[in-house]
Order: C-alpha cells, then sequence, then structure tokens
C-alpha cells in the first residue's frame, strides 16, 4: 500500500539529511571563520571627521591576522616619532601582535584597539602608551 510513496520518503529523508549537514557546517564557519572584513569607527572628540578603519581578518597558519585595509589621513602629523605597530606581507600591512588570535572577538578586539590608539595620535600628536620609538 505504501510502496509507492516509498521513493518519495527516501528523497524526503536524503534532503532532511542533506540540510541538516548544511546547517553544521555553516555554522561552524560562522563561529570561525577563515577570512572576515571588519569596520570600526574609532572613538574621537572630532566626531565630524574621518574616523573610520577597515580591515581584513584572516586565518594565517591556524591564528588570525588584521590586514589594514583602510585608515584616515593622518592629517599631517609628523610620523617619524611615531611606530604604527604594523608589519608588510608583500604589499599588505597587518597589525603587529606577538600574541596568539585564536578567536574572532579576540581579532576584532585587536582592531578596536589599534585602532583607537592610532586614532589618538591622529587627533592629538601624541602617540598611546608603547605606539612611540
Amino acid at each position: 500500500m505504501f510502496t509507492h510513496y516509498l521513493p518519495l520518503i527516501i528523497f524526503l529523508v536524503i534532503c532532511v539529511v542533506y540540510t541538516i549537514h548544511r546547517i553544521k557546517l555553516v555554522e561552524d564557519t560562522e563561529s570561525d571563520p577563515m577570512q572576515f572584513y571588519y569596520s570600526y569607527y574609532a572613538n574621537t572628540r572630532y566626531a565630524l571627521d574621518d574616523h573610520m578603519y577597515r580591515f581584513d581578518v584572516r586565518k594565517v597558519r591556524g591564528k588570525y591576522r588584521c590586514y589594514i585595509l583602510r585608515t584616515p589621513e593622518f592629517r599631517g602629523r609628523n610620523t617619524s616619532h611615531y611606530l604604527p605597530h604594523y608589519l608588510t606581507d608583500g604589499n599588505e600591512h597587518y597589525i603587529c601582535w606577538t600574541g596568539a588570535i585564536i578567536y574572532p572577538e579576540q581579532a576584532k578586539t585587536l582592531c578596536k584597539n589599534w585602532a583607537d590608539a592610532t586614532q589618538q595620535f591622529i587627533d592629538t600628536g601624541v602617540p598611546a602608551a608603547g605606539f612611540s620609538n
């Protein structure tokens, strides 16, 4: 009696199993992505001035690295005594950090702190603690 429904039942079971598997893959990727972009508006006293930073956060050898895509202009500040704490990978700059960045939230925190310290220098000309030569 139900044999004519058997192909439909098998198809539905396969669809459910596939959907569950896809959901698991998406959840795994979202909790630990290989790459994501992060934008941050740094703390500033001058809200009308540009203070937007953009980062390309990528996993490199199992740890996150925060590549700097955009910073505001330095407004003519003399950067000879300012060390912006970034390293170079080919033609790309990334935030210099010696600790292991394992989780996306750690990477976002590093981007925020770096942007706020850089913005302090842009606004005042005074480097944040640890950012001067």
